[in-house]
């Protein structure tokens, strides 16, 4: 857990502790934890047999992120770095949310080797990085059922991209990836019932 000088600002922990809460309303439907930490909360067998409705990688440590950012030649805002502390990636409500961390191993035979795997950071910004995204712009992850883009500039804000006009401004934007994941989790959490099933699906 992060000491209170690690947190990138006040807002920043409160909106983790919230989220945390709000995740922790599925814990009693089971959880899978794994070897490396990486926590899966809320079993949702209707979806699939080992489905889970959030999955909690574990923390990605300051050498993987300096990895992660010889990778991809991008210096991560303190926010982000903070949060890869916590999470090497993140899927919240069945990947309704999801921000990206660093994959290490794309084992399709090895179950447990895959469960500890995040979507890979490098896929949207190297091998399908948009062609008009602006180079200090860095794809953290993405939203919504058709996968939107969440972009992230130099100084942390978070928005999400839209790829038709990216330099309208009308895109809603937050101060963090935590004030993120933590606005949007509140929007959609009222989707799901108590046992992980989405209302309009």
């Amino acid at each position: 857990m992060q000491t209170q000088e690690e947190w990138s600002s006040e807002d920043d922990a409160r909106a983790y502790r919230e989220l945390q809460a709000l995740i922790d309303k599925w814990r009693s439907l089971g959880q899978k934890p794994y070897p490396d930490g990486t926590e899966w909360i809320g079993h949702t067998p209707h979806r699939a047999p080992e489905a889970y409705l959030h999955q909690l990688y574990a923390p990605l440590g300051a050498i993987g992120i300096g990895q992660m950012e010889s990778k991809i030649s991008y210096r991560l805002p303190d926010n982000f770095r903070c949060f890869l502390m916590l999470h090497n990636g993140i899927g919240l409500f069945a990947n309704y949310i999801s921000i990206y961390g660093l994959r290490t191993s794309w084992s399709r035979t090895n179950l447990v080797e895959a469960g500890q795997q995040p979507f890979s950071i490098l896929v949207s910004n190297i091998k399908r990085r948009p062609i008009n995204a602006p180079d200090d712009v860095l794809f953290i992850g993405s939203l919504g059922d058709n996968n939107d883009l969440i972009g992230m500039n130099p100084d942390g804000r978070v928005f999400r991209w839209e790829s038709d006009d990216p330099f309208s401004g009308s895109a809603k934007s937050y101060s963090s990836v935590f004030t993120f994941l933590l606005e949007e989790a509140n929007e959609v959490a009222v989707l799901f019932d108590r046992d992980g099933r989405r209302h309009d699906s």
